[in-house]
């Protein structure tokens, strides 16, 4: 069970998206501890933010429909996990550093 478990979490590092369909879903998951959801979540805001870069420099793919709502929603589950970067705050570059 415990290696499932870990081999879940490693698969939704690698594309968190591929296992939620939005960021509620993962901040309502009861197998991740909240220091797993807040870094699967900062996973899945680094990885908005990159396609927001690529669709700026026109290199569009094929997940670009609504990741400026994706990409607050993921903001706001990180506030409400206690993250310091929260919705209010913003990034100070492009991938959110």
């Amino acid at each position: 069970m415990a290696r499932r478990f870990k081999d879940r979490f490693q698969e939704a590092m690698g594309d968190v998206s591929k296992l939620f369909d939005k960021p509620a879903t993962l901040l309502a998951d009861r197998e991740f501890s909240a220091d797993q959801k807040r870094k699967l979540l900062k996973q899945w805001e680094y990885d908005l933010r990159g396609i927001e870069v690529a669709a700026e420099e026109n290199m569009t793919g094929p997940k670009t429909d609504n990741n400026a709502e994706l990409l607050r929603e993921v903001r706001v589950c990180l506030g409400k996990l206690g993250d310091d970067h929260s919705a209010e705050r913003s990034a100070s570059h492009k991938q959110g550093g």
